[in-house]
């Protein structure tokens, strides 16, 4: 079953909410500027595209096609892009879609994903939305990792030294990575631990993988694209979140954990379609993420909750991004 939204943004109280995957992902987006043509250089992205991620042992999901970046990982043609953008708008229409304002719809599909069984275990996301500003200020943006609304718990702090030392703790060292026979990419790639609660109900405990590929040279082929996903040659975890007599919230036995992951792209908005704004940016993310059945017993709560955070996430980026780039100008 696939549910449609496109919403424009209600007005709920923000959580405040840090980097998603802080040390994973909003490092890599700042200093890889390879080519994008070269799989190599981008192997995480094209091995998710073509093999998937695998949620259990029989379960693998591969990522469907992006709308604004072909196979070889190049943005698409102006004429592909107006077509995708009208089937985002649907009956809203395209100048509607990408207005420059902090509650200018979204687009947001989520199908299920079920095992042999027909047990739904998990969801595949695609989120697209126009932001207007710049991509260099988008890949540099923390809250473009924010998507999903996951918060690295070692980043809820205020203190510069204990952000510094926290940073400093989750990242996974070249001993360890040496071990597994990781040999690290420190140009493009990143891996880090990260430490949250989804809805209030689980706790994942892991290690992300991230891969980054980017061009910003001012052309209208300017391009970020990451890869992510929640690396399962490590001991990754999740744990139910209860709470104990006094009204305590305690953790449960951890059970391992994977299937966590997905694509982000940002690419320019062609000229013909964005008028006189040339930094207007189409974003598209991907998203893969798996749901135990012993999560919330079978019951919708990701299915419902997930698309709200998401437009709140959005919201805020694209807040975030006015402010800086208002204050750039």
């Amino acid at each position: 079953m696939r549910d449609r939204m496109l919403q424009t943004f209600t007005n709920r109280r923000q959580r405040t909410l840090p980097r998603l995957f802080a040390l994973a992902l909003a490092s890599t987006l700042v200093v890889h500027a390879g080519s994008a043509n070269a799989e190599d250089d981008n192997a995480l992205f094209h091995q998710m595209r073509s093999g998937g991620i695998g949620l259990t042992d029989d379960v693998t999901t591969k990522i469907p096609s992006l709308a604004f970046i072909d196979s070889s990982g190049e943005p698409v043609d102006s004429a592909k892009v107006r077509k995708q953008l009208d089937t985002l708008a649907r009956a809203g229409g395209i100048q509607r879609f990408i207005r420059d304002s902090v509650v200018a719809p979204i687009a947001i599909d989520m199908d299920s994903i079920t095992n042999p069984d027909s047990q739904r275990i998990g969801h595949l996301l695609d989120v697209a939305f126009v932001v207007h500003a710049p991509i260099d200020l988008i890949e540099d943006s923390d809250t473009l990792q924010s998507l999903l609304g996951l918060s690295n718990e070692a980043d809820d702090t205020d203190d510069a030294t204990d952000k510094e030392e926290a940073g400093e703790a989750n990242k996974v060292t070249a001993e360890e990575l040496s071990k597994l026979g990781i040999t690290l990419d420190a140009e493009s790639e990143s891996f880090g631990r990260v430490r949250f609660p989804l809805l209030d109900r689980v706790l994942i405990t892991g290690v992300i993988h991230a891969e980054t590929e980017r061009r910003i040279e001012g052309s209208p082929n300017d391009f970020v694209t990451v890869a992510w996903q929640m690396d399962p040659r490590f001991d990754n975890s999740w744990s139910p979140i209860e709470r104990n007599d006094l009204g305590e919230e305690v953790t449960g036995d951890a059970k391992p954990y994977r299937g966590l992951g997905g694509l982000i792209t940002a690419t320019r908005l062609p000229a013909d379609i964005a008028g006189s704004d040339t930094d207007a940016t189409v974003v598209q993310a991907k998203l893969v993420v798996h749901e135990p059945v012993d999560w919330f017993g079978g019951r919708n709560q990701l299915r419902s909750k997930l698309p709200l955070i998401i437009q709140d996430r959005v919201r805020d980026l694209r807040r975030k991004l006015a402010e800086v780039h208002d204050a750039s100008r």
